[in-house]
């Protein structure tokens, strides 16, 4: 590696040109089916407040065995920052709903996707294919939602009930589409039913390693006494209870991949990753974190861990009298993924598109372009005798 690509960061702008052999493009006619392009980022998380990156008992503080070393130290458990991510971005379409005038226009691409002419037994005529949700804010985008909301008692509702099914988040995060998101579900006979049964899965294009501190939990937890206190009284005693918490300063090594994206996907995931600022329990009390891009890397293959980076810098920090700050994990982190041929990222460059209406406009452009493969994909498996074509472009 010349002395150049040592200083060389990743900039918004330069993202495609250097990615350019792994991104997917935007209008592959076969873009729903994967083709094993892999990208890898490499993050560091810091806790600027105390952290609550627990399971689901009071204290639980999530631990592991650091191997290869005497610690045991705390994690982030990858469905937490999956979690946060996807709300991350859902936060962020509504806010694209409010301050574009572009919404109308994608709701209706994915309100009149295919015609589906039905020529079998009693169903004749023409249905016309669309998301349930668009269809319901087509009048009115600034009524389009899409949020997470756990399924009541129907057993049929596989997914969580808030969920459009078509947005970006749902694209890239996945979802499943049912009958409460799709239409023309409700439309097929009994017998083309069991071709993909009631519901059809949209896969997760992004898998978080679990993101691992490298200091032992005598230096990265601590027991904290609180207090309940009562308006107009002044003694304290009999609200107190103790909470764990990982102490404010411990930094966690992360790293995510995704698979089969788009620039605009890509753009878009690492300006909400960097953005996250808080996570874990009670994360309107604690929580607070900073997000540092560290390293991406495209690929057929993944060739870095957040356990191994873990390792290598319990190896240097974990015996510290200190922990160290901030700026020298980055710097070490940094050197750490270059020997596996990374190429840095510049933070707060991609941090600055969460306004950038123009970033939001290219994934939702590039999301409908995705759903429409997805529908015509669920039509061929169902089609026989009945034709559909595109009503909508």
């Amino acid at each position: 590696m010349n002395a150049n690509n040592e200083n060389k960061r990743v900039t918004p702008e330069s993202l495609g040109g250097s990615l350019k052999s792994t991104l997917r493009k935007s209008d592959e006619p076969d873009r729903v089916f994967p083709k094993n392009r892999k990208v890898e980022v490499v993050f560091l998380v810091e806790a600027v407040n105390a952290i609550l990156p627990r399971t689901e008992g009071v204290e639980d503080i999530t631990l592991i065995k650091l191997p290869g070393t005497e610690y045991e130290v705390p994690i982030i458990l990858p469905e937490k920052l999956q979690a946060v991510a996807r709300r991350k971005m859902l936060n962020q379409l509504r806010w694209f709903r409010d301050n574009s005038n572009k919404m109308k226009e994608y709701l209706e691409k994915v309100t009149n996707m295919y015609k589906y002419e039905v020529k079998k037994r009693n169903k004749k005529g023409e249905v016309v294919i669309s998301f349930i949700k668009a269809k319901e804010a087509i009048n009115e985008p600034k009524n389009w939602n899409c949020y997470i909301q756990p399924p009541g008692g129907d057993v049929r509702e596989t997914t969580d009930v808030g969920m459009d099914g078509f947005c970006p988040a749902c694209a890239l995060f996945g979802t499943v589409i049912t009958n409460v998101t799709l239409e023309f579900l409700d439309t097929i006979d009994n017998k083309n039913k069991n071709v993909f049964g009631e519901s059809v899965g949209v896969k997760s294009r992004v898998e978080f390693d679990p993101a691992i501190t490298f200091l032992d939990k005598e230096k990265s937890v601590a027991k904290y006494t609180h207090s309940k206190v009562a308006d107009g009284v002044s003694w304290t005693g009999m609200g107190l209870y103790s909470d764990y918490h990982v102490i404010p300063g411990t930094i966690f090594v992360g790293k995510v991949t995704l698979e089969d994206v788009t620039e605009a996907e890509l753009k878009a995931f690492l300006a909400v990753l960097s953005s996250i600022d808080r996570l874990g329990g009670r994360e309107r009390l604690y929580g607070g974190v900073r997000v540092y891009l560290i390293g991406i890397k495209g690929g057929s293959y993944e060739t870095a861990s957040a356990l191994e980076i873990a390792r290598k810098l319990a190896e240097k920090y974990g015996g510290a009298k200190y922990p160290p700050a901030i700026d020298e994990v980055i710097k070490k982190t940094t050197e750490l993924v270059k020997e596996k041929r990374f190429t840095s990222l510049d933070t707060n460059a991609f941090k600055n598109l969460m306004d950038n209406t123009n970033v939001w406009e290219d994934l939702w452009s590039d999301t409908v372009k995705y759903d429409r493969q997805i529908v015509k994909r669920i039509l061929d498996l169902i089609r026989g005798s009945e034709k559909y074509e595109e009503a909508s472009r």
